[in-house]
């Protein structure tokens, strides 16, 4: 019925850091292939014409009908003799035009009949065409801008290379691959050849080669688009201005990648000035009695959860001890349900938050009085929670509270990783959706700084909290009673003096959140001294433990509210880059 919780800003940043990890694979998704291999030959002509065959290895997951490559189109240019080649399987060919490209489509089959499909193996298809008009002469000089990749290709490509012929000598151009970063080596294997092998490139990423080179290689400008304008000065201009906008994006993703590496040590120096604990003198190993006269929901308040902040087993332990203080009476007590009746005693010693438990279980008397706890409204007691914490919080004095803990270091560490997570979040996206040499190093870091800044964010306060001299006294002995109550041994050799003092030890054991293992050890001690069965009803509270009372408020506690569905999803969220070819491809 109800949770152990940090507060909603907490619960806030796990949904955030959920939401992270559930777009990121839609990022990175794929469709039904892949491309292990792909090699290009670009041969330029010195009539314009550009000869290009494009050698790609699909591995296919799944049945496919077939394949088919899109080369994008602008003004008068066109494709002419295209064909394609299937080593090993038979296609049929398909021609789409249309204003602003051509569809290769490509069926493929396994048998001559064309009968078989394709499922689940690797097909080599060599698409070859002639592009015509995509080489470009100017008055000044001759520029092929070639697409070597395009960026309408849903799949990665792991080994992309291109081998480019020109009409003419290499030593009279100029040669720029953009980006630079994406290709591993670029050579002239002859006079005329350059050979380029490219690194891993992602789906949505294009490669751009472009060669100036002069206008005289070329013999007839018939297949080439000719501008009449000087065109050299501001194609260099261009390529500057392109390479400073990454070497400025590759400074940004190294900014972005030290401060994520800041952020993540940034907890280090948060806990050395906020969070080392105190020394103090005590040194006690366990204590066998109650260590302090508070309540059991200021001791809940302090050691179990969040600090200055109850949970339900603040709420459990109340219940008990005015059980233990008969303002109740057992009726009766097992794993399926407690049944009490309120007695008839002066209330007026009471404090506000342990009122409100009795006005509430006061809604569900029956004709008789007796109150059946399995007979409260989940939705309604989540309510009734909700506005019983709020009257705890001012019962709990927040100066005893200070006197006891710092929270400083807990204030600093939550607004500091607040503030990292969602920066965390910005360097995914960011790198996520732009391209450059360091993003996948940004990429990373940004998905640690998220993760861990949100596992910080919701770390218990006292991590980087502080005790006081007082606070740590006060949280050791506590603990070391509940080390106590947890240990069989103690108790066997060092057992509470009568029934009444289990009663109060196990609204405490409550309190700190292991009445379990206080009751599994209550029960094995009274067998072991034979304790007569009727001596259980000396005390409400060890009634109440021996026969399943704390196992219904736990169940009671913790069920899933089966009244309350909550269903969502999450949805998920290349002018260098203007030359010809390009486009993209897939399966069909």
């Amino acid at each position: 019925m109800i949770k152990k919780s940090h507060g909603n800003l907490k619960k806030f940043t796990i949904i955030l850091l959920v939401f992270t990890l559930l777009i990121l694979p839609l990022s990175f998704a794929e469709g039904d292939y892949t491309l292990p291999n792909v090699e290009k030959h670009i041969n330029v002509t010195d009539d314009g014409t550009t000869i290009i065959s494009e050698d790609i290895t699909y591995s296919i997951s799944g049945t496919i009908n077939g394949v088919y490559r899109d080369v994008g189109l602008s003004g008068d240019q066109r494709l002419e003799n295209i064909s394609v080649e299937t080593p090993g399987y038979y296609n049929t060919l398909e021609v789409i035009n249309s204003s602003n490209k051509v569809k290769i489509k490509v069926q493929l089959y396994k048998d001559e009949a064309k009968t078989e499909k394709v499922s689940d193996e690797d097909v080599r298809v060599i698409y070859h065409y002639n592009f015509i008009k995509g080489v470009k002469i100017y008055d000044d000089i001759a520029e092929l801008q070639y697409k070597s990749w395009g960026s309408d290709w849903d799949s990665d490509v792991d080994n992309l290379v291109t081998y480019i012929q020109i009409p003419g000598s290499h030593n009279n151009i100029e040669m720029w691959n953009n980006p630079q970063y994406i290709v591993k080596e670029s050579t002239w294997t002859s006079d005329d050849t350059l050979k380029t092998q490219f690194k891993p490139l992602s789906s949505g990423q294009f490669a751009e080669q472009r060669i100036l080179m002069p206008k005289e290689y070329f013999k007839s400008t018939q297949n080439a688009d000719v501008i009449h304008k000087n065109a050299k000065a501001q194609i260099e201009q261009d390529q500057k201005e392109y390479q400073e906008s990454q070497e400025n994006h590759n400074i940004l993703m190294k900014f972005l990648s030290l401060f994520a590496i800041l952020g993540i040590l940034s907890p280090i120096p948060i806990y050395i000035k906020y969070g080392r604990e105190p020394k103090i003198e005590y040194n006690e190993k366990y204590e066998m009695d109650l260590p302090t006269k508070h309540s059991p929901v200021f001791v809940n308040t302090i050691i179990e959860g969040a600090i200055d902040e109850t949970d339900e087993y603040g709420f459990q332990a109340s219940l008990l001890d005015l059980i233990d203080k008969k303002y109740y009476k057992i009726i009766s007590s097992n794993e399926d349900d407690v049944v009490l009746k309120q007695k008839d005693k002066d209330m007026s010693l009471l404090k506000q938050y342990e009122i409100d438990i009795v006005d509430y279980l006061s809604k569900f008397k029956d004709d008789e009085g007796h109150i059946s706890l399995s007979s409260m409204d989940s939705v309604e007691f989540s309510k009734f929670m909700d506005a019983w914490k709020i009257d705890v919080n001012k019962e709990v004095n927040s100066l005893e509270v200070r006197k006891l803990f710092n929270n400083r270091g807990n204030q600093v560490a939550s607004l500091v990783c607040a503030l990292l997570l969602i920066s965390g979040l910005i360097i995914i996206i960011y790198s996520s959706l732009t391209k450059g040499d360091y993003n996948n190093i940004a990429l990373v870091l940004g998905v640690i700084l998220t993760i861990e800044s949100a596992i910080v964010f919701a770390l218990p306060d006292t991590i980087f909290g502080q005790w006081t001299s007082e606070g740590k006294e006060f949280h050791d002995k506590w603990k070391n009673f509940e080390k106590y109550i947890k240990d069989y041994s103690l108790i066997k050799e060092y057992p509470p003096a009568s029934i009444q003092v289990w009663g109060k030890y196990l609204v405490y054991a409550t309190a700190l959140g292991c009445a379990s293992e206080a009751s599994g050890n209550m029960k094995k001690y009274f067998k072991y001294i034979n304790l007569p069965e009727e001596q259980y009803y000396e005390s409400d509270a060890v009634f109440f433990s021996m026969y399943g009372g704390n196992m219904f408020m736990h169940s009671l506690l913790h069920d899933p509210d089966t009244s309350i569905t909550d269903t969502g999803s999450f949805g998920d969220i290349g002018d260098v880059g203007g030359g010809f070819g390009g486009g993209g491809g897939g399966t069909f």
